[in-house]
């Protein structure tokens, strides 16, 4: 058996990232959950790897990956001019049309 059949294509040294894209984006050592609604907003996570739109964040029982939008690691997003996903108007509103569907149909 030769030996290109036993070991990988590409070998890195211990420790050494590969210089794709993704691990050369720059993206701080932890980040802080900041999507509103999400169970986990607030809690700072130590990140595993980092790439333009995703993250991956070390938990309690492994790792998760969040959208990079949902994090701090480019700054402290804007907060949103809105303070709820629906209003209660709108909850409403949407109740009577789906009542209203269920009727026609």
């Amino acid at each position: 058996m030769s030996s290109s059949s036993i070991w990988p294509a590409v070998c890195f040294a211990v420790g050494k990232q590969s210089q794709t894209p993704y691990s050369s984006y720059p993206t701080p050592s932890e980040v802080t959950l900041t999507r509103r609604h999400h169970p986990l907003v607030g809690q700072r996570f130590e990140v595993v790897f980092g790439g333009p739109t995703r993250i991956v964040v070390r938990v309690a029982d492994g790792t998760m990956r969040v959208p990079r939008s949902w994090t701090d690691a480019d700054g402290v997003p804007a907060q949103p001019e809105w303070d709820r996903v629906f209003s209660v108007e709108a909850l409403k509103d949407l109740l009577e049309l789906v009542e209203a569907l269920r009727r026609g149909a």
